[in-house]
């Protein structure tokens, strides 16, 4: 359970502590006083958005702590240790950090560990379930209805045995979710096939002409190039030819070549090298460049030989570079693209081709998937039909004590909305129904739907009366209520107000209420007010200890800011006849009287460490 709330530098508190303790704590106090920004730094500590806007004018920082007591085996000490964040097995104390600073970067600690944002709100999901001023009013949207009856469903003991979802166990729900997506994927990409036949052909056609018309070309990479080198000689050919003839006549052919004037200084450098040693050296290198002239004139005579203008080989040749130039053209500017684009068009025309095997194989996915869904459909609504009638009673059962015993709640099943059709059956994304809640706030009336019958007090109340059915099977240690009682006045205040007094029997409650008669069942009594400090405003926490306190603001709640004598007497009558009968005066009257030590004692236990608050 929650113990301690300690909030500095958020919207208009400046520095607020809240002790809480076990049962029923009530939250009071005028409209605009602040009590809604500590239910949103409670939702803060537990994962939600926080940002430097949220800070209070002239604070560099805001900070929420929170302090929770956990009870042994509650499954947030689990997912705490999965994430390596310190904590007793055993259950304990856990201390949660959130602070952001006026640049809007953010800090989360949990026991002193640093953690994300994300890590906190997986790790804190179920500790503390909170219900919001508004959410009655979502009732009246039927697509929550099936959540609703799904959450309770999933958590009712003994489905296990008759085939419906376990007790905790939620996977028959994402196994159809599965099984649906699947069955949607197959017939849209059967119905995309079909209603595609035609284009598909038309589309099959064209690249089979396509190909045709490349693998008649039969291009090959590197080819332009060379012939457009081979069209470039065949052009030139006589220009060539005479270029080489003539530079092979100065190299080797005439009577003054090089080759000739290098023969005739080796001849006469020969005759007086052996007179000299050192023109052994000119001699070698003129042997060598002799050689080589030889050999470039032979080269040169070749060449003149093998070079002869053909007009037909000419022509051949830039037709064929037309050819290759107008395929680059069509199919991305180069030959390359266009051999890289014959690939693709194949494997496409492959694909377009096997449309009758996608056919077939789609066929069979569809049944399969059909067949699953069907039979996982049938298990939920099995499921869903017993959960409804034991989901009716527990309500109605509830709206009794709420002063609507008259009323009867049903669980209405409709067929889906938007159903996939698989052998005669209509499946939803949901299963094979909807669900409609429907109230009969009369006897001897049809139940109608609760948009149609129901107040904005009666929704408060099947709110309350869903919400208590509900927390049978849910894990959260503390419920916090944000004036759920709108609209709701008189005796059935008196009866919201003992309902929520009987829920702090089993786990702690948390309620914001501007309703005596709720505030009179109070087991710790808070009054939430603003202050004026050197022309600042500030939002303080008080808690109303002693019996004339809660009498006082009791009687505020009744009478408004004149406080008489009939007021007071009234706030009495409210507390007097909000003590249980059996168990005497309430724990916490008791403990404050000091009539009963063992409440007092559970009291102070929750008090907070100041030292690892100071953390």
């Amino acid at each position: 359970m929650l113990t301690t709330l300690r909030i500095c530098g958020l919207a208009i508190v400046d520095k607020a502590e809240v002790c809480f303790g076990p049962g029923l704590n009530v939250l009071t106090g005028e409209t605009g006083a602040g009590k809604s920004i500590l239910l949103e730094a409670l939702h803060l500590v537990l994962g939600g958005r926080m940002s430097g806007d949220a800070l209070r004018e002239g604070a560099e920082e805001a900070v929420v702590e929170a302090l929770f007591e956990l009870a042994p085996g509650h499954p947030t000490a689990a997912r705490l240790a999965a994430n390596g964040i310190p904590v007793q097995a055993s259950g304990g104390e856990l201390l949660v950090r959130r602070s952001v600073s006026r640049a809007g970067r953010g800090r989360v600690q949990v026991n002193g560990a640093l953690c994300t944002v994300g890590m906190l709100e997986s790790s804190l999901r179920g500790l503390v379930e909170i219900t919001g001023q508004h959410e009655h009013v979502a009732l009246l949207d039927e697509g929550t209805h099936l959540s609703l009856l799904d959450a309770y469903a999933i958590q009712l003991p003994g489905h296990a045995s008759r085939g419906g979802p376990a007790a905790g166990s939620r996977d028959i729900f994402s196994q159809y979710g599965a099984a649906h997506a699947a069955l949607s994927a197959a017939l849209r990409e059967r119905d995309d096939l079909l209603k595609a036949g035609d284009e598909r052909a038309r589309r099959a056609e064209y690249l089979a002409h396509q190909l045709r018309e490349l693998q008649a070309a039969e291009p090959r990479l590197g080819e332009e190039a060379e012939l457009e080198r081979e069209r470039q000689v065949l052009f030139a050919a006589e220009k060539l030819r005479e270029a080489a003839r003539m530079a092979e006549a100065l190299v080797y052919g005439g009577e003054a070549s090089a080759a000739e004037r290098v023969g005739r200084s080796l001849r006469t450098l020969g005759e007086v090298a052996s007179l000299d040693a050192r023109l052994e050296s000119a001699l070698s290198l003129l042997r060598s460049a002799l050689a080589e002239i030889e050999e470039a004139g032979l080269l040169l005579s070749r060449y003149a030989e093998s070079v002869d203008s053909d007009p037909d080989r000419l022509g051949c040749v830039e037709e064929r570079l037309e050819v290759l130039r107008g395929l680059a053209r069509k199919h991305g500017g180069t030959l390359e693209a266009a051999l890289a684009r014959e690939e693709a068009m194949r494997r496409e025309l492959a694909s377009l081709e096997g449309g009758g095997d996608r056919l077939a194989e789609l066929e069979g996915k569809i049944a399969e998937a059909g067949s699953r869904a069907i039979e996982l459909a049938r298990e939920i609504s099995k499921a869903r039909a017993e959960a409804a009638r034991a989901f009716s009673c527990d309500v109605s059962r509830e709206l009794a004590a709420l002063a609507m015993e008259r009323c009867r709640l049903e669980a209405s099943f409709l067929p889906p909305e938007s159903p996939l059709r698989h052998e005669g059956v209509a499946l939803g994304a949901e299963g094979a129904e909807r669900v409609r809640i429907l109230l009969a706030p009369n006897p001897g009336e049809p139940a109608r739907p609760l948009a149609r019958v129901a107040s904005g007090g009666e929704l408060s109340r099947v709110l309350l009366a869903v919400k208590r059915a509900l927390a049978r099977f849910d894990p959260a240690q503390t419920h916090v209520f944000d004036e759920v009682d709108a609209g709701i006045g008189g005796g059935v205040a008196e009866a919201v107000g003992r309902l929520l007094y009987e829920v702090g029997k089993e786990r702690q409650v948390i309620c914001v209420t501007h309703l005596p008669q709720v505030a009179a069942f109070a087991e710790r009594h808070l009054r939430v007010f603003k202050r004026f400090r050197g022309g600042r405003t500030a939002t303080s926490v008080a808690v109303l200890e002693s019996e004339e306190e809660r009498q006082s603001e009791i009687a505020r709640m009744l009478a408004g800011s004149t406080l008489t004598d009939s007021a007071r007497e009234h706030a009495r009558a409210l507390i007097a006849a909000a003590r249980p009968p059996v168990d005497g005066p309430l724990r916490y009257a008791n403990a404050i009287s000091g009539r009963d030590r063992s409440a007092r004692g559970a009291r102070d236990r929750v008090k907070p460490d100041r030292a690892s608050l100071a953390r």
